[in-house]
């Protein structure tokens, strides 16, 4: 399941006035930068938002989907990345807890190669308590990334029951 499929699924956003390209790329914005206002002055590049908007999408995705900030024993950790476009494009790579339903890490990266997969890993492990095996699609770069850093992982297709 891609984060944007997740995001649907979830039932985040009623109303379309931002489109939820937009909204993605603000939470995962926001969750690097913990600024609504440096988030919404970066998105309003592309679709004018306010700092009030962002701070709502980032309660009601904490509602719905909790994100976590500390260490723990994780099972199963799903990655993802998803492709915004405009003039220039983004990947937004993000780690969730499949046994938890929660958010571990989410990042904005302008480029999505073996170099910014690993970077990613490597951050997601801090979450870690313990050796967890990583829930991955079939992406080239991603497999050599997590093979590298000696990780257990598997394919597979995201699938609704992950996450629901």
């Amino acid at each position: 399941m891609k984060l944007k499929e997740l995001i649907e699924e979830l039932e985040l956003f009623e109303r379309e006035r931002v489109p939820n390209d937009i909204r993605i790329l603000g939470i995962a914005t926001y969750i690097q930068t913990s600024s609504t206002s440096r988030t919404a002055k970066i998105i309003s590049e592309f679709h004018l938002v306010s700092h009030t908007a962002v701070w709502k999408w980032i309660k009601k995705l904490e509602e719905k989907l909790p994100i976590s900030t500390e260490k723990k024993q994780r099972n199963f950790i799903a990655i993802n990345k998803t492709a915004k476009a405009n003039k220039k494009k983004f990947y937004v790579f993000s780690a969730i807890d499949v046994d938890r339903n929660e958010l571990i890490l989410m990042r904005v990266y302008t480029a999505r190669n073996f170099l910014t997969a690993r970077s990613f890993i490597k951050e997601v492990l801090n979450y870690c308590g313990n050796e967890s095996k990583f829930v991955i699609d079939k992406a080239p770069w991603l497999r050599r990334a997590i093979e590298s850093l000696g990780l257990e992982f598997e394919h597979e297709k995201f699938r609704k029951k992950k996450f629901g």
